[in-house]
Order: structure tokens, then C-alpha cells, then sequence
């Protein structure tokens, strides 16, 4: 682009001054790296949309059996959400080892294949009547472990398949993945039930799980850093990037927010909020897949947003910010006793969730080396699922002599309180980018 300018020189040995005019050439402002120009990165997005349609799914479907099915109470769905998420606690941070050390590609194929077989097994009991509690937590073990396994070696495959330019752009797009999911996964469920009742999910879940391999057939991913490195203990592994994160005065907060969001918002939203729609609303649980996908659309537009600003500055502030609304919003939602406001406070909560997912994510990855990636989002995924199980728990059990909705509040006021006390003393968080 040309931009005419007018200069005037000063200072000549004659004391004038001269006037005239430049001819100025300036580049325009570069357009944000679109990470799915990268063919492997693509693949990889592809298959993400189904592993995440069918891990959201998974939580709302088991919820919906458990509630609607079974005619259990949210005690029993807390149990179940429990079970779902506890594998979670225990093996991701070896997920995160293994990720960095073996074959990548074939830790998500032989995870993936395994939870379409459970989903597919959970079909055929269903079909023949033999689905009861007990029943339901083994097959809630076996779904976790598989999800558990495949989630950390997902994240730490982002920053290896795409260069720094498109970082950001692929968290941001991988966001959206997510909440595609966020959105199909309770909506479809609930669709697909309607039609062919609860073993027509599964059978759904199953073949969906097993279509998505075929990306990772195709799939490039690069080799290790350092192949040869020796081997150690998975403990002598983990403990390498806890001391990463904890050496970092960033990290170490963010960390700490996300253990909170695991025992406050994470469980009162994606748990304690279905049965709080069937027990205090009086609406069937299936149908909190409304809120769900309005929670859903408002991540997908934030999201689009943060792609479109590119790389941002003070990531760190705009997370926390994010983390505030999204407290109140839960907050608010706790107080409903009418279906309809909760939809709306969903659609808003979604729309700082966008924010708080891809800041989050952008703050480790960019402040991570290759090296420790696979264990540093192990710990990242066990702060984000592996925890949320026990919140769902204790959350169900002071929801089933509170209620639902005094459960939902307090755990968000909990969470707001610790957010604005950390966004005040936690300078080195605000300006993390």
C-alpha cells in the first residue's frame, strides 16, 4: 500500500528549511496463521470433531440413563459422571510420559478403537435388558480409561503438527472442535434416543468412534525430539513438568484456577445442572442438551473471535476475566427455577468459556518446550477431567440434602472469590501471553 507523506528538513548551513514529498510503502497487516492450510493438523482437527462429539456425549448420555433410565436420583448420576472421569485421575500423567517417549499415532488408534468397542458392548447389554447401576459404573471405567489415554497425546499433538505462526490459530480451531461437540454431542444424543431409545445412542457413539480411525490412518506425525532419550519412571517423568509449572509464576496460578474450576464450575455445569433441570425444573433430563448447545454456540462465536484477533497479548487477563463471568453466570443459573433463563445464562456463560478455553490452552502451549509436552498436558487434562469427577461427586452429595440449585451457586461463588483474589495478586498471570 502507497501513502503519500509531507517531510520538512530543518537544519541546512544556510538555515532554510525544505519541504517535499515521500513516497511511503507499507505492507498491510498480516492475516492470523489459519492453522487448517496444514494438511496434518487438518486430519488430526477431523478426527478431534468426533472423539469430542462422542466424549460430551458420553457424560450427558450416561447422566440421561442413569436419571431417566434407571430412575435414579442425581446421588446416582454424580456416581456414574464419577466413575466416567475417575480413570482420568490415574493415568493421564502416564498418557502425558507415554506421549512424549512411543508412537503417538497408534496410542490414539488403539485408544480410540477400544472406546468404540465399549460403546458398541454397552449397545448390545442395553439391547438384551442387562443394564443396571453396578453394570453402568464398570462400563463407565472402561469409557474413561479409553478417553483418559487419548486426551493428553490430542493436546500435546497441536504445537508438533503446526509451526508458532499457526499456534495460536490451531488452539483457537481445535476450540471449536470442541465445541462443535459441545453443541452435537447432547443435541444428537437426545435426537438419536428419541428414535431409537437408549441402545441407538451407543450403537451412534460406537460407529462414530471407530469412522474417526480412519484420519489417523492417514495421519504424519513427526518423530520425537530426542528418540533416543533414556527412559525413567513415569514418576521421575511427571515430576519434570510439575516442576515446570511450578517454577513458572505464570503457570502455577493458572494451574491452581483450573484445579478450582475442576471441584467448583466444571461438575455444577456439565453435571449437577442436568439434574437441577429434571428434580428442581421439573423438565426430563434429556432435555439439559438445550443448555448444553446454547453454552456450545456461545463458545463457537468467542472462539471464532479469538481466531480471528490472531495471537493475543495478556492472554492471562482476558482468562480470569472469562473465569469471572463464568461464575456468575453459574451463579445465576442456580437461582432459575424456570427452564428458559437457563438457556440464556448458558449462551452468555459460552460466550466467556471461548475465551477461557483458548487463553488457557494458548498460555501453556506457547510457554511449554516440545520436550515436556505430552506431560505438561497430561497434568493439564488431569486438571480438567481427571479432577472433575470428585467435584461431581461431592457437588451430587451436598446437592442431595441442599438441592441443586444452592449447590450450583455456592460452588460458583467459591470459584468467583478465588478468581477475583487471584487476578489482584497474581501479577505475573495478568500479562502471560
Amino acid at each position: 500500500m502507497k501513502v503519500d507523506r509531507t517531510t520538512t528538513e530543518f537544519g541546512s548551513p544556510e538555515g532554510t528549511c525544505e519541504t517535499r514529498h515521500v513516497t511511503v510503502t507499507t505492507e498491510p497487516a498480516a492475516k492470523p496463521a489459519n492453522a487448517l492450510t496444514n494438511s496434518s493438523f487438518r486430519l488430526l482437527w477431523l478426527n478431534n470433531i468426533g472423539f469430542f462429539i462422542v466424549a460430551n456425549a458420553q457424560r450427558f448420555v450416561f447422566g440421561w440413563l442413569v436419571l431417566d433410565g434407571l430412575g435414579r436420583t442425581s446421588v446416582a448420576q454424580g456416581v456414574a459422571v464419577f466413575t466416567l472421569g475417575l480413570p482420568a485421575a490415574f493415568l493421564v500423567l502416564h498418557a502425558g510420559a507415554w506421549a512424549d517417549r512411543h508412537d503417538r499415532r497408534l496410542l490414539l488408534m488403539t485408544t480410540q478403537i477400544a472406546g468404540g468397542l465399549v460403546m458398541a458392548g454397552t449397545a448390545v447389554l442395553i439391547g438384551a435388558d442387562l443394564v443396571t447401576m453396578p453394570v453402568v459404573i464398570f462400563i463407565t471405567l472402561l469409557a474413561g480409561a479409553a478417553s483418559a489415554i487419548g486426551q493428553p497425546v490430542r493436546a500435546s499433538l497441536i504445537p508438533a503438527l503446526v509451526d508458532e505462526a499457526q499456534l495460536f490459530s490451531a488452539i483457537a480451531v481445535n476450540a471449536l472442535a470442541m465445541t462443535v461437540s459441545l453443541i452435537l454431542g447432547p443435541v444428537v444424543a437426545k435426537a438419536v434416543g428419541d428414535q431409537f431409545g437408549f441402545d441407538g445412542v451407543f450403537w451412534f457413539m460406537s460407529l462414530l468412534m471407530l469412522s474417526g480411525v480412519v484420519f489417523l490412518l492417514v495421519l504424519k506425525i513427526p518423530a520425537h525430539e530426542n528418540p533416543d532419550a533414556p527412559r525413567r519412571s513415569i514418576r521421575a517423568e511427571t515430576t519434570e513438568a510439575v516442576r515446570h509449572v511450578l517454577d513458572d509464576p505464570g503457570l502455577r496460578p493458572l494451574f491452581g484456577l483450573l484445579m478450582l474450576s475442576s471441584f467448583t464450575i466444571n461438575p455444577a455445569v456439565m453435571v449437577t445442572l442436568q439434574a437441577h433441570v429434571k428434580e428442581t425444573i421439573g423438565r426430563d433430563a434429556g432435555e439439559a442438551a438445550m443448555p448444553f448447545a446454547s453454552m456450545g454456540l456461545g463458545i463457537a462465536i468467542s472462539s471464532v473471535v479469538v481466531m480471528r484477533k490472531g495471537n493475543m497479548a495478556n492472554k492471562g487477563t482476558a482468562f480470569m476475566r472469562a473465569m469471572m463471568v463464568g461464575s456468575t453466570m453459574t451463579f445465576l443459573m442456580g437461582l432459575m427455577t424456570t427452564f428458559t433463563p437457563i438457556i440464556v445464562l448458558a449462551l452468555f456463560m459460552g460466550l466467556a468459556g471461548g475465551f477461557y478455553i483458548n487463553m488457557n490452552q494458548g498460555l501453556i502451549q506457547a510457554n511449554t518446550p516440545q520436550a515436556l509436552m505430552g506431560r505438561v498436558m497430561g497434568l493439564y487434562t488431569l486438571m480438567m477431567a481427571g479432577l472433575m469427577p470428585f467435584g461431581a461427586l461431592a457437588l451430587g452429595a451436598i446437592a442431595s440434602v441442599v438441592g441443586t440449585g444452592p449447590t450450583i451457586s455456592g460452588a460458583a461463588v467459591l470459584s468467583f472469590v478465588t478468581v477475583v483474589a487471584t487476578y489482584f495478586r497474581k501479577h505475573e498471570l495478568r500479562v502471560m501471553s
